[in-house]
Protein backbone atom coordinates (compact mmCIF):
# COMPACT_ATOMS: atom_id res chain seq x y z
CA UNK A 1 0.00 0.00 0.00
CA UNK A 2 1.08 3.57 -0.62
CA UNK A 3 1.62 5.86 2.37
CA UNK A 4 -1.74 7.50 1.69
CA UNK A 5 -3.66 4.24 1.35
CA UNK A 6 -1.97 2.67 4.36
CA UNK A 7 -2.88 5.69 6.51
CA UNK A 8 -6.43 5.78 5.20
CA UNK A 9 -7.13 2.03 5.31
CA UNK A 10 -5.01 0.79 8.24
CA UNK A 11 -5.52 3.93 10.30
CA UNK A 12 -1.85 4.79 10.63
CA UNK A 13 1.52 4.83 8.89
CA UNK A 14 5.07 5.65 10.03
CA UNK A 15 7.02 7.89 7.66
CA UNK A 16 10.80 8.22 7.73
CA UNK A 17 13.13 10.90 6.35
CA UNK A 18 10.40 13.44 5.66
CA UNK A 19 12.14 16.21 7.61
CA UNK A 20 15.63 17.60 7.13
CA UNK A 21 17.94 15.83 9.58
CA UNK A 22 19.60 19.08 10.68
CA UNK A 23 16.24 20.53 11.77
CA UNK A 24 15.29 17.32 13.57
CA UNK A 25 18.60 17.26 15.43
CA UNK A 26 18.20 20.90 16.50
CA UNK A 27 14.68 20.26 17.78
CA UNK A 28 15.77 17.09 19.57
CA UNK A 29 18.67 18.95 21.20
CA UNK A 30 16.35 21.74 22.28
CA UNK A 31 13.88 19.35 23.90
CA UNK A 32 16.60 17.33 25.63
CA UNK A 33 17.81 20.51 27.29
CA UNK A 34 14.45 22.16 27.86
CA UNK A 35 12.75 19.36 29.78
CA UNK A 36 14.73 17.41 32.36
CA UNK A 37 13.61 15.51 35.45
CA UNK A 38 13.47 18.85 37.28
CA UNK A 39 10.70 20.25 35.09
CA UNK A 40 9.40 17.33 33.03
CA UNK A 41 5.82 17.76 31.80
CA UNK A 42 3.26 16.69 34.38
CA UNK A 43 0.62 15.68 31.86
CA UNK A 44 -0.08 15.69 28.13
CA UNK A 45 1.25 18.83 26.43
CA UNK A 46 3.91 21.34 27.32
CA UNK A 47 3.89 22.96 30.77
CA UNK A 48 1.57 25.98 30.81
CA UNK A 49 1.19 25.77 26.98
CA UNK A 50 4.70 27.18 26.67
CA UNK A 51 5.70 25.20 23.57
CA UNK A 52 2.44 25.45 21.68
CA UNK A 53 2.78 27.32 18.40
CA UNK A 54 4.01 30.04 18.37
CA UNK A 55 6.68 28.99 20.86
CA UNK A 56 9.40 31.38 19.62
CA UNK A 57 11.77 28.41 19.52
CA UNK A 58 13.30 26.21 16.81
CA UNK A 59 10.22 24.00 17.17
CA UNK A 60 8.14 26.52 15.21
CA UNK A 61 10.07 25.65 12.06
CA UNK A 62 9.07 22.02 12.49
CA UNK A 63 5.43 22.74 13.30
CA UNK A 64 4.92 24.41 9.92
CA UNK A 65 7.44 22.46 7.85
CA UNK A 66 6.34 22.50 4.20
CA UNK A 67 7.06 18.79 3.69
CA UNK A 68 4.57 18.03 6.44
CA UNK A 69 1.99 20.43 5.01
CA UNK A 70 2.25 18.90 1.54
CA UNK A 71 1.98 15.38 3.00
CA UNK A 72 -1.21 16.30 4.83
CA UNK A 73 -2.65 17.88 1.69
CA UNK A 74 -2.11 14.57 -0.11
CA UNK A 75 -3.64 12.51 2.68
CA UNK A 76 -6.75 14.69 2.86
CA UNK A 77 -6.89 15.13 -0.91
CA UNK A 78 -7.19 18.91 -0.67
CA UNK A 79 -4.89 21.92 -0.56
CA UNK A 80 -7.27 23.65 1.84
CA UNK A 81 -6.10 22.54 5.28
CA UNK A 82 -5.72 24.23 8.65
CA UNK A 83 -3.41 23.54 11.57
CA UNK A 84 -5.40 23.03 14.78
CA UNK A 85 -2.86 21.52 17.20
CA UNK A 86 0.88 22.07 17.55
CA UNK A 87 2.69 21.31 20.81
CA UNK A 88 5.81 19.54 22.11
CA UNK A 89 6.11 17.74 25.41
CA UNK A 90 8.08 15.25 27.48
CA UNK A 91 7.15 12.03 29.24
CA UNK A 92 9.29 10.58 32.01
CA UNK A 93 9.63 6.97 33.06
CA UNK A 94 10.21 8.08 36.64
CA UNK A 95 6.87 9.82 37.15
CA UNK A 96 4.59 7.14 38.59
CA UNK A 97 1.63 9.40 39.36
CA UNK A 98 0.90 10.81 35.90
CA UNK A 99 -2.36 9.56 34.42
CA UNK A 100 -0.94 8.89 30.97
CA UNK A 101 2.06 6.84 32.06
CA UNK A 102 0.36 3.65 30.89
CA UNK A 103 -2.57 5.09 29.01
CA UNK A 104 -5.99 3.59 28.28
CA UNK A 105 -6.73 2.79 24.64
CA UNK A 106 -8.83 5.45 22.95
CA UNK A 107 -9.52 7.55 19.86
CA UNK A 108 -8.61 11.23 19.68
CA UNK A 109 -11.76 12.67 18.15
CA UNK A 110 -13.27 13.13 21.60
CA UNK A 111 -11.44 16.36 22.43
CA UNK A 112 -11.24 17.75 18.90
CA UNK A 113 -14.96 17.96 18.10
CA UNK A 114 -18.31 17.95 19.88
CA UNK A 115 -19.59 15.50 17.27
CA UNK A 116 -18.98 11.84 16.49
CA UNK A 117 -16.36 11.24 13.82
CA UNK A 118 -17.91 10.74 10.37
CA UNK A 119 -17.43 8.31 7.48
CA UNK A 120 -14.18 6.31 7.50
CA UNK A 121 -13.83 6.75 3.73
CA UNK A 122 -13.94 10.55 4.05
CA UNK A 123 -11.34 11.42 6.69
CA UNK A 124 -11.62 14.95 8.00
CA UNK A 125 -8.29 15.36 9.77
CA UNK A 126 -4.75 14.07 10.11
CA UNK A 127 -3.10 13.56 13.50
CA UNK A 128 0.62 13.00 13.84
CA UNK A 129 3.37 12.42 16.35
CA UNK A 130 6.93 13.50 15.51
CA UNK A 131 9.41 11.58 17.64
CA UNK A 132 12.35 13.58 18.95
CA UNK A 133 13.65 10.62 20.93
CA UNK A 134 14.67 7.12 19.88
CA UNK A 135 11.88 4.93 21.25
CA UNK A 136 14.16 1.89 21.24
CA UNK A 137 16.20 3.69 23.90
CA UNK A 138 13.48 5.48 25.86
CA UNK A 139 10.46 3.20 25.54
CA UNK A 140 7.07 4.85 25.42
CA UNK A 141 6.22 3.84 21.86
CA UNK A 142 2.69 4.61 20.71
CA UNK A 143 0.46 1.53 20.53
CA UNK A 144 -1.90 1.40 17.54
CA UNK A 145 -4.62 -0.99 16.40
CA UNK A 146 -4.65 -1.63 12.67
CA UNK A 147 -8.07 -1.62 11.02
CA UNK A 148 -8.64 -4.93 9.27
CA UNK A 149 -10.98 -3.85 6.51
CA UNK A 150 -14.54 -2.56 6.49
CA UNK A 151 -15.92 -5.45 8.55
CA UNK A 152 -13.45 -5.16 11.41
CA UNK A 153 -15.48 -5.70 14.59
CA UNK A 154 -13.24 -3.29 16.48
CA UNK A 155 -14.02 -0.45 14.08
CA UNK A 156 -17.80 -0.65 14.03
CA UNK A 157 -19.50 2.67 14.76
CA UNK A 158 -20.45 4.23 17.06
CA UNK A 159 -17.04 4.66 18.66
CA UNK A 160 -18.20 5.08 22.24
CA UNK A 161 -16.56 2.16 24.07
CA UNK A 162 -14.04 4.35 25.84
CA UNK A 163 -13.78 6.51 28.97
CA UNK A 164 -15.37 9.93 28.69
CA UNK A 165 -17.89 8.98 25.99
CA UNK A 166 -21.63 8.31 26.28
CA UNK A 167 -21.76 9.21 30.00
CA UNK A 168 -18.94 6.80 30.92
CA UNK A 169 -16.55 8.08 33.57
CA UNK A 170 -13.18 9.32 32.33
CA UNK A 171 -10.00 7.56 33.34
CA UNK A 172 -6.73 8.05 31.48
CA UNK A 173 -4.81 5.30 33.25
CA UNK A 174 -5.23 1.87 31.66
CA UNK A 175 -5.70 -0.12 34.85
CA UNK A 176 -8.27 2.29 36.28
CA UNK A 177 -10.17 2.50 32.98
CA UNK A 178 -10.43 -1.25 32.51
CA UNK A 179 -11.31 -1.89 36.15
CA UNK A 180 -14.14 0.63 35.74
CA UNK A 181 -15.53 -1.00 32.59
CA UNK A 182 -15.26 -4.48 34.09
CA UNK A 183 -17.44 -3.30 36.96
CA UNK A 184 -20.17 -1.66 34.87
CA UNK A 185 -20.31 -3.51 31.52
CA UNK A 186 -18.43 -6.74 30.87
CA UNK A 187 -19.21 -6.55 27.13
CA UNK A 188 -17.36 -3.27 26.79
CA UNK A 189 -14.57 -4.64 28.96
CA UNK A 190 -14.22 -7.69 26.69
CA UNK A 191 -14.31 -5.49 23.59
CA UNK A 192 -11.49 -3.37 24.96
CA UNK A 193 -9.44 -6.44 25.85
CA UNK A 194 -9.54 -7.37 22.16
CA UNK A 195 -8.10 -3.94 21.37
CA UNK A 196 -5.17 -4.52 23.71
CA UNK A 197 -4.61 -7.99 22.25
CA UNK A 198 -4.33 -6.53 18.76
CA UNK A 199 -2.29 -3.43 19.54
CA UNK A 200 1.11 -2.96 17.94
CA UNK A 201 3.63 -0.95 19.94
CA UNK A 202 5.58 1.15 17.44
CA UNK A 203 9.28 1.84 17.90
CA UNK A 204 10.12 4.92 15.84
CA UNK A 205 13.56 6.50 15.65
CA UNK A 206 14.35 10.20 16.04
CA UNK A 207 12.66 12.13 13.23
CA UNK A 208 10.14 9.43 12.34
CA UNK A 209 6.52 10.56 12.10
CA UNK A 210 3.44 8.56 13.02
CA UNK A 211 0.56 9.71 10.84
CA UNK A 212 -2.76 8.49 12.23
CA UNK A 213 -6.44 9.39 12.28
CA UNK A 214 -8.77 10.85 14.90
CA UNK A 215 -10.67 7.55 14.66
CA UNK A 216 -7.67 5.24 15.13
CA UNK A 217 -7.49 3.18 18.32
CA UNK A 218 -4.19 3.98 20.04
CA UNK A 219 -2.56 4.76 23.38
CA UNK A 220 0.63 5.85 25.07
CA UNK A 221 2.79 3.19 26.72
CA UNK A 222 5.24 3.50 29.65
CA UNK A 223 8.61 5.17 29.25
CA UNK A 224 11.58 3.27 30.67
CA UNK A 225 12.78 4.24 34.17
CA UNK A 226 15.39 6.98 34.04
CA UNK A 227 14.45 7.98 30.49
CA UNK A 228 12.51 10.92 29.01
CA UNK A 229 10.65 10.68 25.72
CA UNK A 230 10.12 13.87 23.69
CA UNK A 231 7.53 14.24 20.96
CA UNK A 232 5.57 16.79 18.97
CA UNK A 233 1.84 16.40 18.46
CA UNK A 234 0.17 17.99 15.43
CA UNK A 235 -3.37 17.88 14.06
CA UNK A 236 -4.53 19.23 10.71
CA UNK A 237 -8.07 19.40 9.34
CA UNK A 238 -9.85 20.09 6.09
CA UNK A 239 -10.64 23.79 6.08
CA UNK A 240 -14.36 23.27 5.53
CA UNK A 241 -14.70 20.89 8.51
CA UNK A 242 -15.62 23.71 10.84
CA UNK A 243 -16.96 21.24 13.43
CA UNK A 244 -13.41 20.17 14.26
CA UNK A 245 -12.19 22.65 16.84
CA UNK A 246 -8.82 24.29 17.36
CA UNK A 247 -6.99 22.48 20.15
CA UNK A 248 -4.30 25.12 20.74
CA UNK A 249 -4.93 28.45 22.35
CA UNK A 250 -5.89 30.82 19.52
CA UNK A 251 -2.88 31.31 17.25
CA UNK A 252 -3.34 35.08 16.95
CA UNK A 253 -3.70 35.56 20.70
CA UNK A 254 0.05 36.18 20.93
CA UNK A 255 0.02 39.00 18.40
CA UNK A 256 1.29 42.52 19.25
CA UNK A 257 4.63 41.70 20.89
CA UNK A 258 6.48 41.27 17.58
CA UNK A 259 7.42 37.59 17.90
CA UNK A 260 4.49 36.15 15.97
CA UNK A 261 4.55 39.01 13.48
CA UNK A 262 8.18 38.17 12.66
CA UNK A 263 7.31 34.49 12.20
CA UNK A 264 4.36 35.44 9.97
CA UNK A 265 6.49 37.66 7.72
CA UNK A 266 9.06 34.89 7.28
CA UNK A 267 6.47 32.26 6.35
CA UNK A 268 5.83 31.18 2.79
CA UNK A 269 2.32 31.60 1.35
CA UNK A 270 1.81 27.85 1.81
CA UNK A 271 2.71 28.05 5.49
CA UNK A 272 0.42 31.04 6.01
CA UNK A 273 -2.42 29.15 4.38
CA UNK A 274 -2.63 26.64 7.25
CA UNK A 275 -3.61 29.56 9.51
CA UNK A 276 -6.43 30.66 7.24
CA UNK A 277 -4.57 33.17 5.06
CA UNK A 278 -5.77 32.71 1.44
CA UNK A 279 -3.18 31.46 -1.03
CA UNK A 280 -2.03 33.65 -3.94
CA UNK A 281 -4.64 33.39 -6.68
CA UNK A 282 -7.54 33.18 -4.22
CA UNK A 283 -10.45 35.50 -5.03
CA UNK A 284 -9.85 37.16 -1.66
CA UNK A 285 -6.82 39.00 -2.96
CA UNK A 286 -7.17 42.39 -4.65
CA UNK A 287 -4.63 45.17 -5.07
CA UNK A 288 -6.22 47.05 -2.19
CA UNK A 289 -6.04 44.04 0.10
CA UNK A 290 -2.40 43.44 -0.74
CA UNK A 291 -1.69 47.10 0.06
CA UNK A 292 -3.39 46.63 3.43
CA UNK A 293 -1.32 43.50 4.03
CA UNK A 294 1.97 45.30 3.45
CA UNK A 295 0.82 48.26 5.53
CA UNK A 296 0.47 45.92 8.50
CA UNK A 297 3.64 43.92 7.70
CA UNK A 298 6.09 46.31 5.99
CA UNK A 299 8.75 43.59 5.53
CA UNK A 300 6.49 40.96 3.98
CA UNK A 301 7.15 39.67 0.47
CA UNK A 302 3.98 40.51 -1.45
CA UNK A 303 5.24 39.39 -4.86
CA UNK A 304 3.43 36.03 -4.88
CA UNK A 305 0.12 37.77 -4.17
CA UNK A 306 0.70 40.59 -6.69
CA UNK A 307 1.79 38.20 -9.45
CA UNK A 308 -1.29 36.04 -8.97
CA UNK A 309 -3.56 39.08 -9.27
CA UNK A 310 -1.87 40.23 -12.46
CA UNK A 311 -2.54 36.80 -13.99
CA UNK A 312 -6.29 36.99 -13.34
Amino acid sequence: LSTKNKWKEDGYVIVKNLINRELINKCSYFMNNHYTEKNVCTDFGSNNHELEFPSNTILDKLYINENIIKSVQKLLNTKNILLTQADAWSKSGNNKIRSNGNQRIHMDYGNHTFLHINDWDEPEAVAMIIYLSDIKETGGGTAVVKRLGKNDELYKKPYINMPGQANYDFYNDKEKAETYFKSIDVNIYNFRQKLYQREIITQPSIGDILFYRLDTWHRGTPVLPGKIRNVINLVWKKRDCYWIQQWNIGFTKKMYDGVLEKIFVEMTPLQRSVFGVPMPGDKYWTIDKVKLLISRYPNINIKPYIISISKL
